[in-house]
């Protein structure tokens, strides 16, 4: 009898992992079985000039290590040993981890662990992490998370680039914590699903309003499905996928009632759902903003399938869920999807799926939706036909630019096709920075490359005309594509765009001290072009009157005790937030500066409620009761460069009694950012967290509003004079 159970029990594990995926085979990730003295499934790629060689383990005696090494009159580049895994792994996170000894490894050179999802799903390597010079043995570890969905094979390689040497010994393959030979191989239970992973099967189609406001109503129901109903939520079903196949029978649909039916019938095909409001029940003063969704309303179908979608609005997700996780620790929301790295551009229904799942994502997590301009629904509806005609990189760019411009964000910044945009704007620039000074565009700085514009040209210099163009009707013409919470911000970032063009030469009609005068400039390929370099700022300044003056953004929290000691007996200390911190300075200047404990933001987000709800959440408080604090002035300088975490900072340091604001508005951008990823392996963020001073004021779009308003003026410009800095002195002498 015992006998019959043992059979029947090892045949029911083998029937369950079969049904759920065969189990992975060794491929001496550890290098381990060696032929040939290097270790078998191993192979050399681009390694001129390099020695691998398996040693004697430093610790276990019956145990090998790798070492590889640049041959002493070698000119190669790098020595590379890779692994291919023709498999793919089911589960969340892959890790390859191993130790790693360096001898003598170039200042420009480094070793490290290299990992990839193939086709081009993901790469993590070390380089970041420069690991050269001499090193005794460490643990290091690359890691991605798993896009089975995208994958076909796993590549792992250890490397050296440069001259040197570096050992490798212990090397481990993970899934989720186990060794991968313990992960299952990814089940495709249904094949013939997965001819959508790199197609969507939709053809082109008429771009007529019919249709046109089909697809704007399936986007909607499909991000209602996706964000709210069990099935889909707890992961049964791929919502990707389900879109495209349903995208055609819509299309195909001759009328509103025959779509009505077919959108009802994709409705139950995901299953049934409770709508069980397992809501907390909020005061009004404790929602911060609720997505709106009169859309369901403004649909041309009848009442019973609008109650359907109104019930599902009201569903308590499944937690956790599928498509959205929140920053742990904080409460952003982050974005589980699949990048689709290798789909082609000319594929309608993935230029779709990107403007689909924006939409959405923003719809329903974007804390600062009402601030928006334009009604969101009527984005969707505008952006439709863009989408649809964007076959290009450039145009696809530009109408994502476009898009992410609509939901007035600074935070709005974006990885497309090109760093540079160059098909929007241009493949080529100029050696020198512009900057909207008293509404003009002045040149700020020359560049420090060959690439000088010489005498012609002058810091001080006001821009009026580019290329025939003025400078209005160019500032009118780009504001599309730039995404800005305020007018402030935008015409910060405007200028880097203006003076992009393809052509040599850029003709500039400018004045200088009211002489007019015309010139024309050479222009170089945007990603050759130098960055500038500013004059590095000490963080810690001693000025003349008892002043201390700390540069945010060269500050670190090892500089804390020096600025503490540098406070004693001054007459005053001005932060200058023109740039992004380094550090918590006001955690850091806490017990010194403040003299009591005080609420300075409240955050509102959505993390524990259903998608589209934002609740006063929480907020923070710094300093404590400290009759020994500082009793000089404090002066913050702000400006539209004070972005982020310098304008939670400025918050915190404003509720000292007597403090001042100097300079003007600020970015209007807080809030920590969350990740939007797009098809073609695109990006882009957004604020995920809602800020508000601790009245409930908004801050996104205001910024922080300066107490004494101070602008830099084109002679200080070119007197290069800091006018915002002696604006703070002036404050602190002459108050």
């Amino acid at each position: 009898m015992k006998k019959i159970t043992l059979l029947f029990l090892l045949l029911f594990v083998r029937y369950v992992l079969f049904a759920q995926g065969e189990q992975v085979q060794s491929y001496n990730v550890d290098q381990q079985r060696i032929d040939n003295g290097l270790p078998v499934n191993w192979f050399l790629a681009e390694s001129k000039g390099y020695t691998f060689t398996m040693e004697k383990h430093s610790t276990y005696a019956d145990k090998k290590q790798l070492r590889i090494s640049s041959m002493p009159d070698g000119n190669g580049y790098s020595g590379v040993m890779m692994l291919n895994i023709p498999e793919n792994l089911e589960g969340k996170e892959i890790i390859f981890e191993g130790k790693i000894k360096t001898e003598n490894i170039a200042e420009d050179g480094f070793a490290g662990l290299f990992l990839q999802l193939k086709p081009k799903v993901d790469i993590e390597n070390m380089e970041a992490t420069k690991l050269n010079g001499t090193h005794d043995w460490q643990t290091f570890g690359v890691r991605l998370k798993l896009k089975p969905k995208e994958t076909h094979s796993i590549a792992i390689a250890t490397y050296l680039i440069g001259k040197g040497t570096a050992w490798f010994a212990d090397l481990t393959l993970k899934i989720d914590g186990k060794d991968y030979t313990r992960a299952l191989k990814y089940p495709s239970v249904n094949k013939a699903d997965t001819l959508y992973n790199f197609n969507s099967q939709l053809n082109e189609f008429p771009l007529t309003p019919v249709n046109i406001e089909k697809l704007a109503h399936v986007a909607q129901i499909w991000g209602l499905l996706k964000y709210f109903h069990p099935a889909v939520t707890s992961g049964k079903w791929d919502m990707d996928t389900e879109l495209f196949k349903f995208l055609p029978t819509l299309l195909a649909s001759p009328d509103h009632h025959t779509s009505e039916r077919m959108l009802a019938a994709w409705i139950g095909h995901f299953g049934s759902f409770h709508s069980k409001t397992a809501q907390p029940a909020d005061t009004e003063a404790e929602i911060a903003t609720e997505a709106d969704d009169q859309w369901i309303d403004k649909l041309p179908y009848s009442d019973k399938l609008k109650d359907t979608l109104k019930s599902l609005c009201h569903v308590m997700p499944v937690v956790p869920n599928r498509y959205i996780s929140y920053l742990k620790g904080v409460g952003n929301p982050v974005f589980d999807e699949y990048n689709y790295k290798t789909v082609p551009l000319s594929d309608v229904g993935f230029r779709l799926l990107g403007l689909f799942r924006y939409w959405n994502a923003i719809h329903y997590f974007n804390p600062n939706q009402k601030l928006m301009a334009q009604p969101w629904d009527k984005v969707l509806s505008d952006f439709i036909p863009v989408f649809v005609r964007a076959t290009s990189k450039a145009s696809l760019d530009a109408a994502y630019l476009q898009l992410f411009s609509k939901i007035n964000d600074t935070h709005a910044f974006a990885s497309l096709s090109d760093f540079y945009y160059r098909g929007v704007f241009g493949s080529r620039g100029v050696a020198f920075k512009t900057c909207f000074i008293q509404d003009q565009l002045v040149v700020t700085q020359l560049g420090d490359d060959q690439f000088k514009a010489g005498q012609e040209l002058q810091i001080g210099d006001v821009i009026q005309e580019i290329s025939g163009k003025p400078i209005s009707s160019i500032c009118d013409s780009l504001r599309q594509y730039v995404a800005a919470s305020n007018e402030s911000a935008r015409k910060r970032d405007l200028p880097r765009w203006m003076l992009r063009t393809e052509d040599s030469l850029m003709l500039l009609k400018a004045s200088r001290e009211d002489k007019e005068f015309a010139i024309y400039v050479p222009t170089r390929k945007i990603n050759i072009i130098k960055n500038f370099s500013e004059e590095a700022k000490p963080a810690i300044r001693k000025m003349k009157g008892g002043i201390v003056v700390v540069d945010i953004g060269t500050f670190r929290d090892s500089d804390t005790k020096r600025l503490k000691d540098s406070l004693q007996n001054q007459k005053g200390l001005i932060l200058d937030y023109r740039n992004f911190p380094s550090a918590s300075v006001h955690y850091e200047l806490s017990d010194m500066v403040f003299p009591s404990q005080q609420e300075f933001v409240i955050l509102s987000m959505n993390f524990g409620l259903r998608p589209g709800r934002f609740r006063y959440r929480s907020s923070d408080k710094v300093g404590a009761q400290n009759p020994n604090a500082f009793k000089g002035k404090i002066v913050m300088l702000v400006n539209e460069t004070t972005q982020s975490a310098s304008e939670f900072q400025v918050m915190a340091f404003r509720t000292i009694p007597g403090s001042l604001v100097v300079g003007s508005q600020t970015a209007g951008a807080d809030g920590n950012v969350s990740s939007v990823p797009l098809p073609l392996g695109y990006s882009t963020f957004f604020s995920g967290l809602g800020v508000y001073y601790p009245d409930k004021t908004e801050t996104q779009g205001v910024g922080i509003v300066p107490d004494r308003i101070v602008y830099p003026s084109i002679y200080g410009i070119r007197e290069k004079q800091d006018e915002l800095l002696q604006a703070g002195i002036d404050a602190i002498l002459k108050p």
